[in-house]
């Protein structure tokens, strides 16, 4: 039981996680985000805003702070 807890664990301590993430749920493709970020991390693919830029972004956080339906996750 013990193992099988600690295998968890240690799978999550692997996995990677986006320093900029978008709830599509919440998100309402308002484009803030897109309009403000000066590095260019966002895109429109067919009518949504996604995450193109990955490695631009400086987690400077202003699009989490324009974002009216709290749609942006930042993982520091």
């Amino acid at each position: 039981m013990l193992n099988k807890i600690l295998k968890l664990f240690k799978s999550n301590e692997n996995k990677i996680r986006e320093k900029v993430e978008i709830d599509y749920i919440r998100c309402k493709n308002c484009l803030a985000c897109y309009k403000i970020c000066k590095n260019n991390v966002f895109s429109l693919e067919d009518n949504k805003v996604v995450v193109k830029n990955l490695e631009n972004c400086d987690l400077c956080g202003k699009c989490k702070e324009v974002c009216r339906y709290g749609a942006i996750f930042l993982n520091i």
